[in-house]
């Protein structure tokens, strides 16, 4: 096959080449680079030195921080932090403004001081189960409940589910309620307003006469109680119920025209008020 020149190489699609420039780089320096830790940061920074150094047959050179920010994509003022946490890793040396690779991974340092494999940062390393992030001082548990969209409207749920039917009755009706006034309760209304019954009181009998006064009132919310709601027993019979408006028959339109009428011919005759007639 003949021999392949850079004119005669596709560039169209990624088609990388040896013979067009490659990095020498013994086995036994690979093996020892994949047993070492290395942040996202210094492993990008690694191989930019590689690739100035070693890409051109050189063992050191003179690299910018401009050099290694545009050839790993790293914002420029974090080069010189990372170059220096290799640097005192033992795994870059530094000869004046010239960089090299120390390959006598004998003389390569573990992680930095106050860092262990415990306390890697969340995006080197897989973290165990029930640790939400790492910091300094150690692992950071979980909080007992994680507060998503499904574990709010499922703890709301299971906390009315808990109380008595006469409770449920009630809370159906207030949410019915707030439908019927075209201000249906998403799950976080839901929590925040069981939140507030709480808060007013821990009696459930008392609860349930708040929320028949937000029923009664056709408030959105929950508020403390008015004397007249001030009821504990928490029976059907004591409480103020919600009566949802209901449209008449044509039967009962008529019959209540005819009461109408009868109830103006008795004032009528009984206060010789005259009825004008329709249209007069």
């Amino acid at each position: 096959m003949s021999k392949r020149t850079k004119a005669t190489v596709d560039r169209s699609v990624a088609n990388p080449q040896r013979e067009d420039g490659h990095v020498d780089i013994a086995n036994e320096v690979v093996e020892s680079l994949a047993k070492i830790h290395l942040s996202g940061y210094e492993s990008r920074v690694l191989w930019a030195i590689f690739r100035k150094t070693y890409g051109w047959h050189k063992k050191e050179d003179w690299i910018t921080n401009t050099q290694i920010a545009k050839m790993t994509d790293i914002a420029e003022s974090h080069i010189s932090r990372t170059i220096k946490i290799l640097i005192d890793r033992k795994i870059v040396t530094k000869n004046g403004k010239k960089l090299s690779f120390q390959k006598d991974y004998e003389k390569w340092g573990n992680l930095p001081k106050l860092v262990t494999p415990e306390k890697l940062p969340i995006q080197d390393k897989e973290l165990p189960k029930m640790v939400s992030e790492v910091t300094k001082n150690g692992k950071k548990n979980i909080p007992k409940l994680v507060y998503t969209k499904e574990t709010k409207e499922t703890t709301t749920k299971e906390t009315i589910q808990k109380k008595g039917d006469i409770f449920i009755k009630t809370w159906k009706d207030f949410k019915d309620m707030r439908r019927k006034k075209n201000k249906p309760m998403t799950g976080r209304a839901e929590e925040l307003i069981i939140n507030e019954l709480n808060k007013l009181t821990n009696d459930e009998k008392t609860q349930i006469a708040i929320l028949n006064q937000s029923i009664m009132n056709s408030w959105q919310g929950v508020f403390p109680l008015k004397e007249r709601f001030n009821n504990k027993d928490g029976d059907d019979e004591s409480q103020p119920k919600y009566i949802p408006k209901t449209k008449l028959t044509p039967e009962q339109i008529e019959k209540n025209k005819v009461k109408i009428t009868e109830a103006l011919e008795k004032l009528k005759n009984k206060f010789d008020i005259p009825i004008k007639a329709k249209g007069g």
